[in-house]
């Protein structure tokens, strides 16, 4: 019914919790782990954990890549991504955010990480929705142009191609999970180096569809028309 997704680059040290929480969600089928590239023993400790497939990069290939790997490796045209550096997800909460997606209400649904302070929580409802555990039918997922299928920006090209379809989108805020941030895992100066990254892809893909794309096919439509006056 679902295939579960977890795209995971040098996550040793929550990978298998994260297998081991997706494989207890009730409408998981397979669980599959990406390994991007990893340096350290992320493949094994996923296959230890149960999950269904481990897939191995040859290298560091970025987000959207190895989430790309997964869902061509997967069986089922419901995908629900998950993090491999979050932890503490129940099965209940997997099912609040698969649900709408496999009763065919939205394309997408996104489960956003409560934030500690309320302000931020209601900023929310303004900002662009990023977060990792999302469900997404496949021909939503084959419909994002390859172009915008890079990194980080994966995120902000669903949020978009989602207004395609007629279900578009839906999310909700979930609390008590763990997110184990880069700053934590890599150092400071690198975990620094690489949110800045992420960063910068985001508001990169943003400009790009939003404004750069936008600006593009007002011209290319309001040539057509000069053309046919």
């Amino acid at each position: 019914m679902v295939s579960v997704v977890i795209a995971a680059f040098n996550e040793a040290a929550t990978v298998g919790q994260c297998v081991q929480e997706a494989l207890q969600c009730t409408y998981a089928r397979e669980v599959i782990v990406v390994d991007d590239g990893s340096s350290d023993n992320t493949a094994e400790l996923a296959r230890q954990a149960g999950a269904t497939s481990v897939l191995v990069l040859n290298q560091n290939s970025g987000k959207a890549a190895a989430m790309a790997a997964g869902v061509q490796a997967a069986k089922h045209d419901v995908i629900l991504f998950l993090d491999a550096d979050v932890t503490g997800v129940t099965p209940q909460m997997l099912s609040r955010i698969v649900e709408p997606v496999v009763d065919g209400r939205v394309e997408m649904y996104v489960g956003v990480r409560m934030r500690k302070t309320i302000w931020l929580n209601k900023l929310l409802r303004y900002t662009p929705i990023i977060g990792g555990e999302r469900a997404v039918t496949r021909r939503l997922w084959d419909a994002v142009p390859g172009r915008y299928r890079e990194g980080f920006k994966i995120e902000i090209a669903l949020n978009h191609t989602s207004k395609q379809f007629d279900g578009k989108m839906g999310f909700e805020l979930i609390d008590g999970t763990v997110h184990h941030i880069k700053e934590q895992k890599y150092g400071l100066l690198a975990g620094l180096l690489g949110r800045i990254q992420m960063i910068g892809d985001i508001l990169k893909i943003s400009f790009q569809i939003y404004v750069w794309d936008w600006a593009i096919g007002k011209l290319k439509s309001w040539g057509m028309q000069r053309q046919g006056s």
